[in-house]
C-alpha cells in the first residue's frame, strides 16, 4: 500500500497503520487517512462542499490523486485519500459551530431530511425481517416491539412538521463524541439543525457519558419552534442506537448479547425522554406514555 499512496498521491510514507479496511499514515507532520469506500454517488458534490468549508472551517480535507480523481481503485477496491485536521473529544459546542455554518452555495442536492420516509421503510422492513427469523434472535424477539413502538412514536410527531418552515443547515450522516465524524466531509449532508445534537446526546448516553448538563444547557439556550420541538423529540425517540445493534447481530457482525447494554438502560433513557417531553409540552405534543413516567 505505501506504493500505491506513494505512486498516486506523490507521498513517501514510512509507517502505515491498517485498522478495519483503511490506512493510516503520517507525513511531514500531517496525518492522513486512506478511507476505503463503497459508494461513488455524489462525490462531486461532496468535493465542491469540502472545497467550500476548509476555506472557513477546520475539517478532514479530501486530497485528489495524481488524475485529479476523488477515488483511487486498489486492488479492486475504492480508496479516498482524508488529511485530517484533528482527532479529539467534541462537545456540543463544536457540533452547533458547524451546524450555524452559512451555506452560500447551493447545496441541496446533499439534502438528506426526509424522516419520515426513510423510518417507515425501515421498520417494514425489520418487521418482515423478524417475521421470517426472530426465532433464532429470542432476546430481540422479546425486545423488538418496545423498539419498534417508540420508532412509530417517533414517526408520527416527524410526519406533523410542516418541513418548509424548518431550516435547513450541515449536518452528519452519523455523528459520535469523536471529530473524526464530524470533520469528515463524506459523512455531511443538508438537514434540519437538530438532527446531529440528538445523534451526539444518545450516542454519549449509550456509551456511558453523562450528557444531563449539556442537555439542559442546550433545552435552555436554544429556542426551538413548535416544529423543531417536535422533530428533536421524534430523533430522540427513533432508537437509532438500538437498530444499529440489531443489524450487526444479524449480519453476524456481534452477538446477540450485545443488545442488553441497551435493553438495560431502558428505564434511565425514559427519564431523559420525560425530561425532553415536558420541556416541549407546551408546543402542541401530546405523547400519554410519556405522562405517566415516574
Amino acid at each position: 500500500m505505501k506504493n500505491n499512496i506513494n505512486y498516486y498521491y506523490s507521498l513517501s510514507v514510512k509507517v502505515i497503520h491498517q485498522k478495519n479496511n483503511n490506512y493510516y499514515f503520517s507525513v511531514d507532520n500531517n496525518n492522513y487517512i486512506l478511507l476505503k469506500w463503497e459508494s461513488v454517488d455524489n462525490l462531486e458534490n461532496i468535493y465542491k462542499l469540502n472545497d467550500y468549508l476548509t476555506k472557513i472551517l477546520p475539517i478532514h480535507k479530501i486530497i485528489l490523486n495524481k488524475e485529479n480523481k476523488i477515488v483511487t481503485k486498489i486492488n479492486n477496491n475504492n480508496y479516498i485519500l482524508l488529511q485530517l485536521y484533528e482527532n479529539k473529544i467534541i462537545s456540543i459546542n463544536d457540533i452547533i459551530e458547524i451546524n450555524n455554518v452559512n451555506l452560500l452555495l447551493d447545496f441541496s442536492s446533499l439534502k438528506l431530511d426526509d424522516w419520515y420516509l426513510l423510518w417507515s421503510n425501515k421498520i417494514d422492513y425489520f418487521e418482515y425481517q423478524i417475521s421470517q427469523i426472530g426465532k433464532k434472535y429470542s432476546i430481540i424477539r422479546e425486545s423488538f416491539n418496545y423498539y419498534v413502538g417508540l420508532a412509530e412514536n417517533a414517526i408520527i410527531l416527524a410526519n406533523e412538521v410542516d418541513r418548509k418552515n424548518v431550516p435547513l443547515g450541515l449536518c452528519h450522516r452519523r455523528i459520535s463524541n469523536y471529530s473524526f465524524d464530524l470533520y469528515n466531509p463524506l459523512n455531511m449532508i443538508v438537514d434540519v439543525r437538530i438532527r446531529d445534537v440528538c445523534e451526539y446526546f444518545k450516542y454519549c448516553f449509550f456509551n456511558n457519558i453523562d450528557i444531563e448538563k449539556e442537555l439542559e444547557m442546550f433545552l435552555n439556550y436554544n429556542r426551538l419552534d413548535m416544529n423543531e420541538s417536535k422533530l428533536f423529540l421524534a430523533r430522540m425517540l427513533f432508537p437509532t442506537y438500538y437498530f444499529d445493534i440489531y443489524e450487526k447481530i444479524i449480519n453476524s457482525e456481534i452477538k446477540e448479547e450485545e443488545i442488553k447494554k441497551i435493553i438495560n438502560k431502558i428505564d434511565s433513557y425514559e427519564r431523559i425522554l420525560k425530561k425532553v417531553y415536558y420541556h416541549f409540552k407546551n408546543n402542541q405534543i401530546y405523547i400519554e406514555w410519556l405522562e405517566n413516567i415516574n
